[in-house]
């Protein structure tokens, strides 16, 4: 093996191939039309060097404990062939390309600091199924390279340039990318698991092809105070890595992303910001979504179920029709306008939500908390709130039909005032103290119920002037201490009804 000395010449069109050049020196050298294709390298020295048109595939460049050391360190390549090139712990710091070809390189543990790696979309550089594993490319500039295939690995990529990048099947597992900007990027079955994406910002992401989804992983990654907007991240997987490894998605800001099929099951999401957000068919099963902001946020067919926290979570005008929610906490949600027509919310908690001009009709609240609630003008016809907790509540103006139910439900201290429950089910319900001011309760029955007393609904304390009873039943119900002022009750059931104590001041009675 002869170790030979280049420095600072000029080779042109030299043929090294298959030859063993290992610990030669190249240093300064001008490279035009050499090749080295099979050569072996280790240990060289290409510092500073210029090539052109040079082709190096399959070349070895990997030190040994022989070698230990191979540099490129400020080489220039333009046309560079390195395809299958073994360039694992290769010094290429500083390297300046163009036209380069990595396709297939090995670059584990290489030193790519501040490398020039980057093109334009009319000539990508080629870094398809390169192999990156815990390289350097701190302040890297990969700008228009196609990376599709390659290996990033627990890479440092931190303050690299990512811009204009087709990102096919990509591994960018546990890579760190503080203060990397992904801009205009082609993204398809990316893997971005156990990455350190926190403060980073996304702009212009599509799908390969005008595919509706991007389908990436990023389970167990760290996305704190992540930025987004108008993205297609259709069918992400942002789920847990593991049971000790949840994803962190806390601050994150997806404004009118597509997220159609994603996976949020389990994630840590608290303050996430959805707005405008395509969530159609996603899964947020067992997610923690407090204070998250689903403004205008299509979530038809999404599963919110397994305990989803939505608490004081911003959701106005949102359609949750036919969505369920068992399970979930919607404590302080702000849910004004919002369509839960046919959503299943039994045993939510719902204390204190705003449900103002929301329509609950045909939704399941059996058993659900919603203590404290606003839900002024309120649509409930055909709403089940059996057993349901509504202490306090505030349903001004609301409107329930035949099929509204509120049997055994506690509706004390709540207010139903100027409210239409025409026919409603009331049924052993607790009513003390509600304010029931010019309802209707026209037909709506407080007779007993199935419970194991004879006492239908407990009405004490209400008040209920210039309200309409007509052919309400309130056979056996506690009318007790009722102010009853003006109060129509034509043809109204009141056999075995209590009034003691009951102001009767200008009241119909049957």
């Amino acid at each position: 093996m002869a170790v030979l000395d280049f420095s600072q010449q000029a080779l042109v069109g030299n043929n090294f191939n298959g030859q063993n050049l290992n610990g030669s020196t190249f240093f300064k050298a001008t490279l035009t039309n050499v090749s080295f294709v099979d050569t072996e390298l280790r240990g060289t020295n290409f510092e500073q060097t210029n090539w052109l048109n040079v082709n190096a595939t399959n070349a070895n460049f990997r030190p040994s404990a022989t070698f230990p050391t191979t540099t490129l360190f400020k080489a220039t390549l333009e046309n560079v062939n390195l395809s299958g090139a073994n360039l694992r712990e290769v010094n290429l710091s500083e390297i300046s390309t163009n036209g380069i070809d990595l396709s297939n390189a090995q670059l584990q543990d290489a030193n790519l600091f501040k490398a020039e790696l980057s093109g334009e979309q009319s000539e990508r550089p080629n870094l398809t199924g390169a192999n990156f594993t815990r390289a350097n490319l701190t302040q890297a500039n990969l700008k228009a390279a196609d990376l599709t295939d390659a290996n990033f690995t627990d890479a440092n990529l931190q303050g690299a340039s990512l811009e204009a990048n087709l990102i096919v099947n990509t591994n960018f597992t546990g890579v760190d990318f503080t203060g990397v900007g992904f801009t205009d990027i082609t993204l398809s079955n990316a893997t971005f698991d156990l990455a350190n994406l926190s403060g980073v910002q996304w702009t212009d992401v599509s799908a390969v092809g005008g595919a509706t989804s991007t389908n990436s992983s990023f389970r167990g990654a760290d996305l704190t105070n992540f930025s987004a907007e108008d993205l297609n991240l259709g069918g992400a997987d942002f789920s847990a890595f593991d049971a000790n490894t949840p994803t962190i998605l806390t601050g994150v800001t997806l404004a009118d992303t597509v997220l159609n099929d994603a996976n949020f099951t389990g994630v840590s999401a608290e303050g996430i910001f959805l707005e405008g957000a395509n969530l159609t068919n996603a899964n947020f099963t067992g997610a923690d979504l407090s204070n998250a902001n689903l403004n205008s946020a299509i979530l038809t067919g999404a599963v919110l179920t397994g305990g989803v926290e939505l608490d004081n979570a911003f959701l106005e005008g949102v359609d949750l029709s036919g969505v369920d929610l068992t399970g979930a906490n919607l404590s302080g949600a702000k849910l004004k306008g919002a369509n839960l027509t046919g959503a299943d919310l039994s045993g939510v908690d719902l204390s204190g939500a705003d449900l103002t001009e929301a329509i609950l009709s045909n939704a399941e609240l059996d058993g659900a908390i919603l203590d404290n609630v606003v839900a002024q003008k309120t649509n409930v016809t055909g709403t089940d709130f059996t057993s349901a907790s509504l202490i306090d509540a505030n349903f001004k103006e609301a409107t329930g039909d035949s099929l509204t139910k509120f049997t055994n439900a506690n509706l004390s201290g709540t207010s139903l005032e100027v409210g239409s429950f025409i026919g409603s089910n009331f049924q052993d319900a607790n009513l003390n103290g509600a304010n029931l001011n010019v309802t209707n309760l026209t037909d709506a029955n407080f007779s007993d119920g199935a419970d194991s007393d004879t006492i239908g609904a407990d009405l004490t304390g209400v008040t209920f002037v210039n309200g309409v009873a007509i052919n309400g039943d309130f056979s056996n119900a506690l009318l007790v201490n009722a102010d009853l002022t003006k109060a129509n009750f034509t043809g109204a059931n009141l056999d075995g009804a209590d009034l003691t104590g009951a102001i009767l001041v200008d009241t119909i009675l049957p």
